[in-house]
C-alpha cells in the first residue's frame, strides 16, 4: 500500500487523487468547491493544490507525491509511451558486424589482414602475449597489443585477429584458412563447426579490408559471407 503524507486526511486524499486522474489536473468540479472548501484550503496551505481561480483547484506535483502518485510530467510520459505504436523489428535485421567502414579503411591504410589461428598450450607464468599457430603443434607465433588486434569474434581455442600483412607472411599465418583435417581427433564436432563459422568471418573481414575506401564498390555482402 502506498504511504501517505502524515497530514493527509481521507477527504484531502480523495481530492488529490481526483486531481491526479483528471486530464486538466482539477480536483473537483466548480459546484463541489464550497462543499470541500475546508479540505481544499488546508491542501492549498500545505502546497498540495493551487487555485487557478475560485472555482478551479488544481493539484500540484507536491500533492501528487503526497498520495504516492507520479508527477504530471512522469504521468504524461507514461501515457505517451502507452499511446505510441510498438516499433516493428527491422527487416532485414541490423548488421551484426561490430566494425564500421571507417575501421576497414583504417585497417587497409595500416596494411592489416585478418587471420584465423589456433591457440597453442602456453605454460608461461603470467604471459603478456598470446601463443598461436596454424595448428596445435606448428611453429608458434606470439600476438600482443603491439602487433595485433584480437577481434571480438574470438572464441574457444581459436583466435581471430588483425595483424600486419608482413607478420602473417613470415609467420605462415594464412588469411584464407583451410578446413580442419577430418581425421584429426583433437577437435570435437562443435569446434569444427566453430572453425567453419570463423573461417567465413575471416574471409568477410579480409574482403571488406580490400574494398574499403574504393569509389566504386560491388554490392556489400552480408557480414560473415564469403566474398
Amino acid at each position: 500500500m502506498t504511504a501517505l503524507a502524515i497530514d493527509i486526511t481521507p477527504e484531502m486524499e480523495a481530492l488529490l487523487r481526483a486531481g491526479a486522474e483528471n486530464r486538466c489536473g482539477l480536483c473537483c468540479i466548480p459546484g463541489e468547491v464550497r462543499k470541500s472548501w475546508e479540505a481544499l484550503r488546508e491542501a492549498e496551505r500545505l502546497g498540495y493544490i493551487r487555485f487557478l481561480d475560485i472555482t478551479r483547484p488544481w493539484v500540484t506535483d507536491e500533492g501528487r507525491r503526497a498520495v504516492g502518485l507520479p508527477s504530471e510530467l512522469e504521468a504524461s510520459r507514461a501515457a505517451l509511451r502507452a499511446a505510441l505504436p510498438k516499433r516493428k523489428p527491422l527487416v532485414p535485421s541490423r548488421d551484426d558486424d561490430p566494425r564500421t567502414d571507417f575501421d576497414y579503411r583504417s585497417y587497409r591504410a595500416c596494411g592489416y589482414v585478418c587471420i584465423l589461428a589456433v591457440k597453442q598450450p602456453d605454460y608461461r607464468s603470467e604471459p603478456e602475449t598470446l601463443r598461436i599457430g596454424r595448428t596445435l603443434k606448428s611453429e608458434p607465433q606470439f600476438l600482443g597489443a603491439r602487433n595485433s588486434i584480437i577481434l571480438p569474434e574470438t572464441e574457444g581455442r581459436f583466435v581471430l585477429a588483425l595483424v600486419p600483412h608482413w607478420l602473417a607472411r613470415i609467420g605462415g599465418l594464412s588469411t584464407h584458412p583451410l578446413p580442419i583435417d577430418e581425421t584429426d581427433l583433437e577437435w570435437s564436432d562443435d569446434e569444427r563447426a566453430l572453425w567453419d563459422r570463423l573461417r567465413a568471418v575471416c574471409f568477410s573481414v579480409n574482403s571488406r579490408i580490400r574494398t574499403a575506401g574504393r569509389k566504386v564498390q560491388r554490392a556489400k555482402m552480408r557480414y560473415g559471407e564469403t566474398a
